[in-house]
């Protein structure tokens, strides 16, 4: 059985969760022996759609079985990129089109299969979250000193971590806000700005960014091969995004063992159900932080509960269910 795996991200930026969540796809695959090619325009058994653009609309039409993984929805546009509210609802037909052309649609998280079902999406549609390197991303001493020192951390400097774009649906502007409130701890955002000028809030993140706490580093984007050690070198990982349909740097931080402060979001109460502290309010945001160094019993608990929770993430836990997938189709 032949697999092909479209992802159009090989070709645009690529630090974002769409483009490693399909990297981490194909990795799954070939370490269980399938065969796979990548962005073929030769016939397969099974195609395999990440992206929605060009190409991806081209194999749509011209493959026999196709299966879809639902990484976007109409929600993740707002505060995101510009302008959304002007042109989200022909995005939002366009996606209901596309997504029912598939064989297979993989909604990546339970609430989007909730929201594929209300944008019209009629077709078969099955859970099946991204998987993770659980190998790769680790807790290991030597990554975390590389990190360290990449960062020029002292040993004793206690780093609360936050990965994603640089846009206003990822809560950076939150995560400064309580980089203020804290100037004990040093904060570290890491990510970038893929789509550049198309982002949403440019003018006014570029100005958040331009005089910063002094607790507060913005460290840009990294190589994915980079990751583990940026993980390793925090000691907490505070996401406050306000809106997510899979983020793949909380399983990320979770399987390189950090304690996961999280909003309080239906997302992640249906995909994860348990396993991080949640918050909604700056104080309780706060009060998580605090507790969690002056509390070591506390701090390992959560790094337990993170492990827990990155394997059910694991390509030995996802990779043969896919397979699953593939062979009834």
């Amino acid at each position: 059985m032949k697999i092909n795996i479209i992802s159009e991200s090989e070709f645009f930026p690529k630090n974002h969760g769409v483009h490693t969540a399909y990297l981490n796809h194909v990795s799954m695959l070939k370490k269980l022996g399938a065969d796979v090619v990548v962005n073929s325009l030769k016939n397969a058994h099974i195609t395999h759609l990440h992206t929605a653009g060009p190409l991806g609309l081209h194999k749509l039409f011209t493959s026999k079985k196709i299966v879809v993984s639902a990484h976007v929805m109409p929600s993740s546009f707002e505060g995101s990129y510009i302008g959304a509210k002007y042109w989200s609802g022909s995005a939002r037909k366009y996606l209901k089109f596309f997504y029912n052309k598939a064989d297979l649609v993989l909604a990546v998280a339970p609430k989007v299969k909730l929201e594929l079902r209300k944008i019209g999406v009629t077709q078969r549609i099955e859970i099946f979250p991204n998987a993770i390197d659980t190998v790769m991303f680790r807790r290991d001493e030597a990554l975390r000193s590389l990190g360290r020192k990449r960062f020029r951390l002292d040993k004793d400097k206690k780093v609360i971590l936050g990965v994603g774009q640089v846009q206003p649906r990822k809560g950076i502007s939150y995560f400064i806000k309580i980089a203020k409130e804290l100037p004990e701890f040093t904060f570290i955002w890491v990510g970038d700005k893929p789509f550049k000028g198309l982002t949403a809030e440019n003018e006014e993140l570029r100005q958040l960014l331009r005089y910063p706490p002094k607790n507060f580093i913005s460290a840009g984007g990294f190589p994915y091969s980079k990751m583990p050690q940026v993980y390793n070198a925090a000691d907490i990982f505070f996401f406050p995004s306000f809106q997510e349909n899979a983020s793949m740097s909380i399983i990320e931080a979770a399987s390189c063992g950090l304690p996961l402060i999280l909003r309080d979001l239906e997302e992640y109460r249906l995909l994860y159900k348990e396993g991080y502290l949640s918050a909604r309010k700056s104080d309780e945001f706060k009060k998580h932080i605090q507790r969690l160094f002056s509390n070591k019993n506390l701090f390992e608990q959560q790094r337990k509960e993170s492990f827990n929770l990155a394997r059910k993430f694991s390509y030995e836990a996802l990779g043969n269910k896919l397979l699953n997938y593939y062979q009834d189709l």
